[in-house]
């Protein structure tokens, strides 16, 4: 994952020193005051060490030619950050994309990596008096809806996961969390023993920010945890104070993020699916919730743990097929045009030896008049 985080004890890592003496304040403020997990700290560090390349090589402090990756990213003081322009910034955005390549949604978290800095070091630490991001607003993001399985995909990646490998209980039953209770992939491999409660019914996970939540669990998940549990419980040389969950069978000690994105991967291609990942699953398992018409947008929210229901939104298309239904229901969709009898043709002025009559006056005699029928009748009404 990176020189700093071991992904099986994120919150256990490497002090963040490369870099500014006011960014690794900044990192170490988001972890200890902010309450941000080590990945989003991590994410932020790197963003504006990213930054700090590029303002080196902007302000001439490095040679024009320097690689981006060459460049030294330490030695810039409060000083410097505070001649930082709003159109440096919009200088980084432009090479963000045009010279990375970046998609919007890449340059937005890299914008607000810098709002965040700026933020600080103005309203938190006080080291400065401006801060050159006020003004400035991220990309318009593409919408885009969360791919997801099918109820039958999803039943064939179960079906799958109990042919491969060599630990099909284990990998069977990460599958059913993972499309059961939409659990992220750090929270499925943070698991310990004592989060979980088989007679309660419920998981306790910890999710971004170290933010605790309960999932609560049904007979599929209580099947394949108790089946799995027991397996755990006959591999041998398996220490007894090993307190995680989910396990490798080879090293007998915790899984890694890595190994459980091979392990789904692997199943995925032997079911015949491409294109998705261990995140695809928690799309499929709040899609197939919010599908069944009983749970709500804010229920859905606490089964996956976002912190603002503007995240959870994006679900709300799944209900275009509902939509639909209820439209085609109505019923008037099935109505249509009365067909006039037909009329004899009147006979014309000209026939009669008569002068033409003048245009009607819209405005004139018959104006008004109720439009005739076109709709057929419809079937009364029940009371309410």
């Amino acid at each position: 994952m990176s020189i700093y985080l071991d992904e099986k004890n994120p919150g256990k890592h490497k002090p963040f020193q490369d870099a500014s003496q006011d960014i690794v304040d900044y990192v170490r403020y988001l972890e200890v005051i902010a309450g941000k997990s080590p990945n989003t700290a991590f994410n932020y560090y790197c963003d504006l060490r990213n930054f700090s390349k590029f303002m080196k090589r902007r302000r001439g402090l490095v040679p024009e030619d320097a690689e981006m990756k060459d460049i030294d990213p330490k030695g810039l003081d409060t000083a410097f950050w505070g001649s930082v322009t709003r159109e440096d910034i919009y200088e980084y955005l432009y090479f963000l994309n045009q010279s990375r390549g970046n998609k919007k949604s890449s340059t937005a978290r890299r914008l607000a990596s810098l709002h965040g800095f700026y933020d600080y070091m103005v309203n938190h630490a006080s080291r400065l008096e401006n801060d050159p991001t006020a003004a400035v607003n991220p990309p318009k993001l593409d919408k885009v809806l969360p791919k997801y399985l099918t109820a039958e995909q999803a039943v064939d990646l179960l079906e799958t996961s109990l042919t491969q490998g060599d630990f099909p209980e284990r990998d069977y039953c990460m599958v059913t969390l993972f499309l059961n209770c939409g659990m992220r992939l750090a929270e499925l491999v943070g698991m310990n023993l004592e989060d979980i409660d088989l007679n309660a019914r419920q998981i306790r996970l910890f999710g971004k920010g170290h933010k605790e939540r309960m999932v609560y669990l049904n007979d599929a998940c209580i099947e394949a945890l108790d089946r799995y549990l027991q397996k755990r419980g006959t591999v041998e040389g398996l220490s007894p104070k090993e307190t995680a969950v989910f396990i490798t069978r080879r090293r007998k000690d915790r899984i890694s993020n890595r190994r459980v994105e091979q392990i789904v991967t692997g199943a995925m291609k032997a079911a015949g699916l491409q294109g998705y990942s261990t995140h695809k699953l928690r799309h499929t398992a709040a899609t197939l919730m919010y599908q069944t018409g009983t749970v709500d947008v804010l229920t859905l929210k606490e089964v996956l743990g976002h912190s603002n229901v503007s995240t959870t939104q994006i679900y709300t298309h799944l209900k275009d097929a509902q939509v639909r239904a209820a439209v085609e229901a109505n019923p008037l969709g099935s109505a249509h045009r009365k067909k006039p009898a037909p009329q004899p043709l009147p006979e014309t002025p000209a026939s009669a030896g008569l002068a033409p009559e003048e245009p009607a006056d819209p405005e004139g005699e018959g104006a008004g008049e109720p439009l005739p029928d076109i709709l057929p009748t419809l079937p009364e009404l029940g009371p309410e």
